[in-house]
């Protein structure tokens, strides 16, 4: 029983080590300006790209298009 009680506590402190670097890697990773600009950019497309497919001529040209598969179905 203390074998198991003594594996586990080793298996405890190996993972508390592994997440302690694998949170300080991803804090230097995300204060990198570099990788900030990136997501800055990416965020911006995304959110044009959300305006562009919400955006009521999308939206027209969707329903055009359900009309077009939906009378390609009925022949």
């Amino acid at each position: 029983m203390a074998k198991k009680v003594s594996k586990a506590a080793a298996l405890l402190k190996d993972t508390k080590v592994k997440a302690k670097a694998s949170g300080a890697k991803l804090y230097s990773i995300a204060k990198n300006p570099d990788t900030q600009a990136k997501a800055k950019k990416l965020l911006e497309d995304g959110k044009k790209m959300y305006r562009a497919a919400s955006s009521p001529e999308a939206k027209e040209a969707y329903r055009q298009a359900a009309e077009i598969i939906k009378k390609a179905r009925k022949k």
